[in-house]
């Protein structure tokens, strides 16, 4: 089955195909939860950085980060999904192919969104700086 888009039937219109309202949508959503989602995960540091005696270590796993953060992904997904249907993808396998690939990406991020805090609650800012890190090599080397 043909997409209507790869028929053009909608490059005769002047109104915009549905699809493509419905990227800028979503990939609009997507940003704006990601800014939300990093929002809130810079608070969480900053209270961690105000109390650090009586907080071991720092929360990211409140309600509203999980939220925003899963909110960024379920819009990301749709955006990606919805891209590769216009590219000729039915939508099923669009859905697939975009869940395995924006759904397995968050949930490591996620994974390693806590080991990396741990490390910032254990070694501070300087155990998440790379920079930092290349510098001591080059010096250890010479």
């Amino acid at each position: 089955m043909e997409s209507l888009y790869l028929s053009g039937e909608f490059s005769r219109s002047l109104v915009n195909p549905p699809i493509y309202s419905a990227i800028a949508l979503l990939s609009f959503l997507a940003i704006i939860f990601g800014i939300i989602f990093k929002d809130k995960l810079e608070y969480q540091v900053a209270l961690w950085q105000q109390n650090r005696e009586g907080q071991g270590q720092i929360r990211y796993r409140t309600p509203g980060i999980i939220f925003s953060y899963t909110l960024c992904n379920l819009f990301a997904f749709g955006f990606v999904a919805a891209c590769l249907h216009v590219f000729g993808l039915s939508l099923a396998l669009a859905a697939l192919v975009g869940g395995i690939l924006v759904f397995s990406t968050a949930g490591l991020i996620w994974w390693r969104l806590g080991s990396l805090l741990e490390l910032l609650a254990v070694g501070g800012s300087q155990a998440t700086e790379l920079d930092f890190l290349d510098a001591e090599a080059a010096v250890e080397g010479e």
